[in-house]
């Protein structure tokens, strides 16, 4: 299970802290060349400044002639920037040259928004630390579509399915290959059921890793994990970390909620309500969800609520895992 830990938090602010002052950095060395290249420009910016003084004072200590000297101070410093607009014109220097380049200019690389919210690359940060210290990387590394074989699945009739378990898989591999590339234009969510060990959590896996490399905010959790993280937070919340709530945020917040193994956790009518809330608010915010079970459609049906079974069956694309367990295949 990854959980968010205080250290976590300590290495993405101490991260942005550090593009900020790199940001800031190349903007003073781009000044410094410019101003070299191009003195006049250096001049005028003294200038600017100095007139701004100037202004500002006049609030502080008001003349007799008050108005008049704020109309002069103004227009010179207005006839100031009409003349280096006019010299970064004649040496085609863009407008925002001396700005700082942040990464992410939604929150200028502060990981909040200007309405104190936790912007979204703050999340993938989050989720990129929680893979790094957790054993994802290396299952991802060897669990994605690069290293899937259509191969190991039999190419043989199975029981009353219409296409071979190798003929299926190539379907739900073409459906989850769609799904990662047009991840962003598309709001599609994805069930996978069938028995054990038929590659349902390899294929999560290789859509993870797919989109993950892409920049999208990928939260896995096994079910149990899930309904851990919600307990903690709705039954503890006089007592609850800051940890823990970022990490029922997470939740809700992540462009992509992997739940693995449905059906493991203890069903009851709490379960029943949570999974409700995450499948309901993530589908009105249009945040994407897999759910893989080893549930048969009809088990989905006797074990969550209609309200639960209504979500998945009429919002989630149905794909079947069958054949033979490839755990025990030589």
């Amino acid at each position: 299970m990854m959980i968010i830990n205080k250290q976590i938090i300590e290495n993405i602010m101490t991260n942005y802290n550090k593009k900020r002052l790199r940001a800031a950095h190349e903007a003073d060395i781009r000044k410094k060349n410019l101003f070299e290249k191009i003195p006049r420009l250096s001049e005028i910016d003294k200038e600017i400044k100095l007139l701004s003084i100037n202004l500002s004072k006049l609030f502080l200590s008001p003349p007799e002639d008050m108005e008049e000297q704020i109309i002069k101070l103004r227009q010179n410093i207005e006839n100031l920037k009409k003349e280096r607009q006019l010299i970064y014109e004649k040496n085609n220097i863009p407008k925002d040259y001396l700005s700082i380049k942040y990464e992410c200019l939604n929150c200028e690389d502060t990981g909040y928004t200007s309405d104190g919210k936790r912007c979204s690359c703050f999340n993938k940060e989050i989720i990129k630390n929680l893979y790094n210290m957790s054993n994802m990387v290396h299952m991802l590394k060897k669990e994605n579509f690069n290293t899937f074989d259509i191969n190991v699945f039999s190419n043989e009739p199975y029981k009353n399915e219409k296409l071979t378990p190798r003929q299926n898989m190539y379907y739900i591999l073409e459906i989850s290959e769609d799904f990662c590339s047009n991840f962003h234009h598309t709001n599609m969510n994805l069930l996978f059921y069938g028995g054990t060990g038929l590659g349902k959590t390899f294929m999560c896996n290789c859509i993870a890793h797919e989109l993950i490399n892409k920049e999208v905010s990928v939260l896995y959790q096994t079910s149990f994990s899930l309904f851990e993280i919600v307990e903690n937070h709705k039954f503890n919340k006089l007592n609850e970390s800051q940890e823990n709530l970022m990490n029922y945020n997470m939740i809700f917040d992540c462009d992509l909620l992997i739940i693995d193994d449905l059906g493991t956790e203890v069903s009851n009518s709490f379960t029943n309500a949570e999974l409700f809330n995450i499948i309901n608010e993530r589908m009105i915010t249009e945040k994407k969800t897999i759910i893989s079970t080893n549930l048969s459609l009809e088990q989905l049906r006797d074990t969550y609520s209609d309200r639960i079974t209504s979500r998945i069956f009429n919002n989630f694309v149905p794909l079947k895992f069958y054949g033979k367990d490839l755990r025990f295949k030589s």
